[in-house]
């Protein structure tokens, strides 16, 4: 990063550091369910068609809420939009440690999925605070802050359920959701334009995605992000699955794992980005990153042995590490000042279709026809996401996205 870059971030044109802290605890709490979850369903009588189920409940009311909190925090800021967020966060880990079912831990799957609009604001944040030129590097250091809540996440959760009991781990995470919710009461800065003549509320879900639909960059890169997103999402409960089965792994080893994978990504996000995006453009890293996760993908199909696993995660958490931050980056590039909470509740929302259409599919696959077919149709999609990211041109940036 050139030394004025650096200055424009460190001064006045910052992110807010309560934006990081509050980020890091929320990730260090969904870090720490996510090799938890394939175990407890399994305890609780399920198949790996509920383990998946359960990030399908989590990612699917996003596409029609992430817009909706996108559009009120353009409306009346983004910190009260945030708390909100934060505390029915804090309602579903509280039932989930409560759970007598799985029906149960699916309720409380669902309610996170409802309120986790976290990452919506923080990324409105960055738009708020950051020139265009920046942004993807600005979208970087968000995504290394994830990287480490997700690096500390796993490992806690498999030490915390592996010693307790997988039900502790909803104790655990409402407790950090409280301190995050008392870190944006205190110290997180008010950064929304809010503008209440082009709000969500007034524009409607449905007008808002017809105009994205419209605008053809916009719509071209919400359809990579589709494509990729239900590609890559097999690695989110098909994965655990899969390492369970294939290779043994517990929960405590399976935190392990995930812990790398997250810290490799943090590592690439948070500072062996910086100096590719002006080499290279956002386009082509994320070009790269998609051809790393549909090869890692491939090797994961056939029975292979336990370093193939590694391997494998290696190259899917650079793969995204390239590509979400740039992804985030060329629509924030392509969008109006005023729109950009609306616009990356969209991102937030394609990507929670993707999650969804994976997680309705893949695990039911999978216990039916075993790893290959799952992993191999994921890894097509995101080939066909990279063919599609080659019609990505730098847009005329005289005419952004307006709803």
């Amino acid at each position: 990063m050139s030394k004025e870059a650096t200055t424009a971030i460190l001064r006045r044109h910052r992110l807010p550091p309560a934006l990081s802290l509050i980020l890091l605890l929320e990730l260090v709490a969904l870090g720490a369910t996510i090799p938890v979850i394939a175990y407890y369903v399994r305890q609780l009588g399920g198949s790996a068609l509920h383990v998946t189920f359960c990030f399908f409940l989590t990612a699917a009311p996003k596409v029609v809420m992430q817009p909706i909190w996108g559009g009120l925090s353009d409306r009346i800021g983004r910190k009260p939009v945030m708390i909100f967020s934060l505390a029915g966060s804090l309602i579903s880990y509280v039932i989930w440690a409560m759970t007598p079912s799985l029906t149960w831990l699916l309720v409380s799957r669902a309610v996170f999925g409802l309120f986790g609009a976290q990452l919506t604001i923080g990324t409105s944040i960055v738009a708020d605070r950051l020139e265009p030129d920046l942004r993807a590097r600005g979208m970087g250091i968000l995504g290394a802050t994830a990287g480490i809540g997700f690096i500390i996440g796993p490992v806690l959760g498999g030490v915390v359920a592996g010693s307790t009991s997988h039900a502790a781990i909803g104790w655990m995470n409402a407790g950090l959701e409280m301190a995050a919710i008392v870190f944006a009461l205190a110290a997180l800065p008010e950064t929304s334009p809010r503008q209440p003549g082009s709000s969500i509320l007034q524009s409607g879900t449905a007008r808002l995605w017809r105009v994205a639909v419209a605008h053809p960059s916009v719509r071209l890169l919400l359809l990579v992000v589709l494509v990729g997103t239900t590609g890559l999402s097999v690695i989110q409960g098909t994965l655990v699955v899969l390492a369970e089965d294939r290779w043994g792994y517990d929960v405590m080893q399976m935190g392990k794992l995930l812990s790398l994978f997250f810290l490799v990504g943090a590592l690439i996000q948070g500072g062996g980005l910086r100096p590719l995006v002006p080499r290279f453009g956002e386009a082509n890293l994320a070009r790269a990153g998609y051809s790393m996760i549909a090869a890692a993908l491939f090797l994961l199909m056939p029975e292979t042995p336990v370093q193939v696993l590694w391997l494998s995660l290696v190259l899917v958490a650079v793969g995204t590490a390239l590509t979400t931050p740039t992804m985030t980056a060329l629509l924030s590039k392509a969008t109006h000042e005023k729109d950009q909470g609306k616009v990356q509740g969209l991102n937030q929302g394609v990507t929670g279709l993707g999650r969804s259409l994976s997680g309705a599919t893949m695990g039911g696959l999978y216990d039916r026809f075993g790893a290959a077919t799952p992993f191999g149709i994921s890894a097509l999609l995101v080939v066909a996401a990279l063919l599609l990211l080659t019609g990505v041109r730098h847009e005329d940036e005289a005419s952004p996205f307006r709803t």
